[in-house]
């Protein structure tokens, strides 16, 4: 069962998954509620705390715990709705996504990416293969497919950040992310991989294999 957090300032809004990057402001939010209180989660969002708005908000968790959320500059917030059917167990409601806009488009000029998703689906191999993906989608030159397991494992720990259990702000719900920064050291380090051997232009995996056959 999904495991759902109240919006303490709209009672009548319940959040089940919430990304906060690693300065505790909002990447990503996905809650559920009447269509008056999604509209005025929107305005409390873009208004001047003057006027009415919020720079910050709780998410409270079943067990009474307190999450902090800084909502930042809503301009770099996108926003997206959909209505659930009529026959649902709560009656008339809309689903509401809040979402930075760096989430849906790559930074290529600081070579920046996020990958967000379920939890269950970024483990493992999968996991692997999808940050080589934007490995390959942020790196300023062409990287071999052979590549990603020796490259990775050499330069993950700097380049890759998770947002998981372990983060100062953990990502609430059934939702995992990583942010993929490739610095300008990164062509050092291939460099550096290349010349040490590690990065070779032939897979010796392949070529291990060819030569049991031919042995």
């Amino acid at each position: 069962m999904t495991n759902l957090y109240r919006f303490e300032l709209l009672s009548d809004v319940f959040v089940d998954a919430c990304l906060r990057d690693a300065s505790g402001k909002l990447m990503f939010l996905s809650c559920y509620g009447r269509d008056t209180s999604i509209q005025q989660m929107f305005s409390a969002f873009s208004l001047p705390q003057s006027q009415g708005g919020l720079d910050t908000f709780q998410l409270r968790d079943t067990g009474g715990r307190r999450h902090s959320v800084d909502v930042g500059d809503a301009e770099r917030l996108g926003k997206h709705t959909g209505r659930l059917p009529r026959d649902n167990l709560f009656g008339n409601l809309v689903h509401a996504w809040v979402y930075d806009l760096r989430l849906q488009q790559a930074d290529y000029a600081n070579r920046v990416a996020w990958l967000m998703d379920r939890k269950e689906t970024l483990v493992g191999d999968r996991l692997g293969q999808r940050l080589w993906d934007v490995y390959r989608q942020l790196s300023p030159v062409p990287l071999l497919d052979h590549w990603r397991e020796p490259l990775m494992n050499a330069t993950s720990s700097e380049y890759v950040t998770p947002f998981n259990e372990q983060s100062i702000y953990e990502p609430l719900g059934n939702i995992a992310a990583y942010r993929v920064q490739l610095e300008d050291s990164f062509l050092d380090s291939v460099s550096a991989l290349v010349k040490s051997g590690v990065l070779t232009l032939a897979d010796r995996t392949v070529e291990r294999s060819v030569e049991r056959l031919a042995a």
